[in-house]
């Protein structure tokens, strides 16, 4: 990657603090993507050590979609300190940032992505006592078992459509795939119910079976579809959100970077 100037480097940065949209920034300052993600990332200043003790934004839409994000990829524990993971893939760029800043508007939390080396995967890592705690408002889980047992606290009509619509975003960003269809799997019975009466409240029809599949390493997958026509309709929708939250970045960009 060629090394640049200071004075890029500056603009850079100002631009996408201006629009926060890294394909903006790659347009605008005529850079490869790689070069606005390094110099974003690189010049955030990272204070792994700054306390959270609140929410910083009360944003609905904002705190469903963590939920979401958090149920299909995420996992903490505690060693020495409240750590929380959200896995996703290295070659995301957009949404790996998509996550961070997500995370830093709700919670005013600076986060690290950390690239594993043998593999595609990486985490977005940071430590909160108050975050670590703040999901099990909104989810749960049983006997420490969140890969088959995750699912929200509550039904899923007592929550507010402005939650919903951020949580059906963050749910088929990490566990969904929407190409010509619509499939979220998961191994969490509970939360695949979840899925289907989320879909079923903004009008959707879905259709759910279990995936009994041998090679799979989770045992019985449960898994959620939309019609190829429902589909399209729910990339609209899922557009829709994102422009809801600021987000300039469409569906298709942030999940497969097109």
């Amino acid at each position: 990657m060629q090394q640049l100037s200071q004075e890029k480097i500056k603009q850079i940065i100002e631009t996408y603090n201006k629009c926060k949209s890294l394909r903006k920034v790659c347009k605008q300052l005529k850079i490869s993507i790689g070069s606005a993600h390094k110099y974003t990332t690189k010049h955030n200043i990272i204070h792994k050590n700054n306390i959270i003790t609140k929410l910083h934004s009360s944003n609905k839409r904002l705190i469903g979609l963590y939920i979401g994000l958090w149920m299909g990829d995420g996992t903490q524990y505690y060693d020495h300190g409240y750590t929380i993971k959200i896995c996703s893939n290295k070659k995301n760029v957009l949404l790996n940032k998509f996550i961070q800043d997500i995370i830093f508007r709700l919670f005013n939390k600076h986060t690290r992505l950390v690239n594993e080396t043998k593999s595609n995967r990486a985490n977005v890592i940071y430590e909160s006592k108050f975050i670590f705690s703040f999901v099990y408002s909104y989810a749960t889980i049983d006997e420490g078992k969140k890969t088959y047992t995750v699912r929200l606290k509550e039904d899923v009509k007592s929550y507010s459509t402005d939650f919903l619509e951020g949580c059906l975003l963050g749910l088929i960003l990490t566990d969904g795939y929407l190409k010509r269809i619509l499939s979220f799997s998961s191994a969490s019975y509970n939360l695949a119910k979840n899925f289907e009466e989320i879909l079923e409240k903004f009008g959707f029809h879905p259709y759910t079976y279990v995936d009994k599949r041998e090679n799979y390493k989770l045992g019985c997958v449960h898994v959620v579809k939309l019609s190829p026509k429902e589909s399209k309709n729910i990339i609209l929708l899922l557009d829709t959100i994102l422009q809801k939250i600021g987000c300039a970045d469409t569906f298709q960009e942030l999940k497969y970077e097109k």
